[in-house]
């Protein structure tokens, strides 16, 4: 057992990097596992997110089947946009994944999501938000980011880290070491989980700026485009207001995100 668990973690050693864009170092060894580590992870989040979240539909399901049809609509060709931009910013992303797949999903309430694999996930609350189509782009935009900076897969990376160093762990039994190893994984993700925040709202206004979609009108809209009264008070709607006042911050300064008026 601890043969397997050093070389598990000699193997992964090599793999720390720094990544292209963000140009923080970070561990991506062993990209194919990783990639299915994080989207594990993404799925079981998705999980727990549909047994809190509300029924989709109690009354007026159909009027509500097409508003949601719309707002799917609305972020498929938006998303397709940024896809091109993505492709134009990041050609290596796509010798990862073979393309972004943009879904909508009516048992995850007001939230987005994203995996290594490339799915960007909006949850069908957010209608409820009657979010511009800038708001849209940005969040869309922000999960692809994290795709792009593989947010989880150094996440995944540092619990496959933590598990296999846990299994070096002498004299505790299973339990321990596996607490051991999710209590470290889970500080060292932490303490990095500012630096992607501010990394994936950077790069999201990267993309959107490629698609004509100025930091200033991202700003306004994150400001007034949607429903603020409606924005729930959990981790998803302050990662929301923290995202806007980053970028509105960005547009209000001089730098190469400012519009030139003629």
């Amino acid at each position: 057992m601890k043969l397997s668990g050093l070389l598990v973690a000699l193997a992964l050693l090599p793999g720390c990097s720094t990544h292209p864009i963000t140009g923080r170092d970070q561990i991506i060894a062993l990209p194919a596992v990783q990639a299915a580590h994080a989207d594990l992870g993404y799925a079981f989040a998705a999980g727990v997110q549909r047994i809190v979240a509300p029924p989709a539909c109690e009354q007026d399901c159909g009027g509500k089947i097409q508003t949601l049809a719309s707002f799917t609509s609305r972020a498929e060709a938006i998303g397709a946009r940024l896809e091109a931009s993505a492709r134009d910013l990041a050609p290596d992303l796509f010798g990862r994944i073979e393309r972004f797949q943009i879904e909508v999903d009516d048992g995850i309430g007001v939230a987005t999501g994203s995996s290594a694999g490339g799915r960007v996930v909006l949850g069908a609350g957010l209608v409820g938000l009657e979010p511009a189509d800038s708001v849209i782009a940005f969040l869309i935009a922000r999960e692809m980011a994290h795709v792009i900076a593989r947010h989880a897969e150094e996440n995944s990376g540092s619990s496959i880290v933590f598990s296999a160093l846990g299994m070096l762990l002498p004299g505790i039994n299973f339990i321990a070491r596996f607490i051991a190893s999710s209590l470290g994984s889970s500080a060292l993700t932490g303490s990095w989980a500012a630096q992607q925040q501010r990394e994936a709202d950077e790069i999201a206004i990267t993309l959107l700026d490629r698609t004509g979609l100025s930091v200033r009108s991202v700003a306004l809209g994150l400001e007034g485009g949607i429903n603020r009264a409606r924005l729930p008070e959990d981790e998803w709607g302050a990662r929301y207001l923290g995202s806007a006042q980053r970028v509105a911050a960005i547009a209000a300064s001089p730098a190469r995100y400012a519009v030139i008026v003629e």
